[in-house]
């Protein structure tokens, strides 16, 4: 069982950082207030970072949890797990997070977004057998990204200054708060499920996303002299449009 904590721990790492490099299609920032026109220009990226030297060292602390056990773990699991078992693993764990979707469309006032997002999870739950499968998107049914830290935005919320927190990752004040409102949202709160499973799950599906990462990971530790400002600057490029 202590395991399953140490699992959780380096997934949460990885998963923050993934996101903040290389955001995933499910968790995908949409800007609410962009240009539709590509010619607009672009703002210069005004990065706020007072915590810095302290920041820094929680980066190392992570990086650590990364390369000694979530790296290992998740080349280890791409070894014995073939690729369509780990997209129908991600596909599951996406259905699962519908609640945090569908929520966060409705407080953005995306009603027909979030019409399609509860359509897309019963479809999926059933006929994709759990959310293991995707017949919805077959079905002209696309998904609508949405999540706390994009509604704050909405609502005028400014990103404030970048925080690295221990285990979580790259975040800011704005997107710590998210975060903790994504989280409020998770079905495992409400299930009546051991800690054992639900920590499981949850290891299980940070190393089954970092499966598919761990070149673009490495490649983004090896590209830079400091890849702590790499990372923060990818955040903030990540969030830039709704600042």
């Amino acid at each position: 069982m202590k395991t399953f904590p140490l699992l959780l721990l380096a997934a949460i790492v990885l998963a923050a950082r993934v996101h903040a490099a290389n955001p995933a299609e499910d968790g995908e920032f949409r800007d609410p207030f962009a240009s539709d026109n590509p010619a607009a220009a672009t703002p210069a990226i005004k990065i706020s970072d007072p915590l810095e030297p302290v920041n820094r060292v929680v980066y190392q602390f992570n990086d650590k949890l990364y390369c000694w056990l979530l790296r290992p773990l998740a080349k280890g699991y791409r070894f014995v797990a073939p690729t369509p078992v780990r997209e129908s693993v991600d596909r599951f764990f996406a259905n699962v997070k519908y609640p945090v979707r569908g929520v966060n469309n409705l407080l953005e006032g995306r009603f027909k977004a979030a019409g399609i997002e509860t359509a897309r999870f019963v479809i999926n739950t059933t006929v994709g057998i759990g959310g293991f499968f995707d017949p919805a998107t077959r079905w002209k049914l696309k998904k609508q990204p949405a999540g706390f830290d994009q509604t704050l935005a909405m609502y005028g919320l400014p990103t404030g200054s970048f925080v690295m927190l221990p285990v979580f990752g790259p975040s800011s004040l704005r997107g710590t708060v998210g975060t903790a409102g994504d989280m409020a949202l998770s079905p495992t709160l409400y299930l009546d499920l051991p800690s054992g499973v639900t920590i499981g799950a949850s290891g299980l599906n940070t190393v089954n996303t970092t499966s598919f990462r761990v070149e673009d990971i490495d490649s983004l530790r090896a590209a830079t002299l400091d890849p702590y400002a790499a990372l923060r600057s990818a955040y903030f490029q990540s969030r830039e449009p709704a600042r």
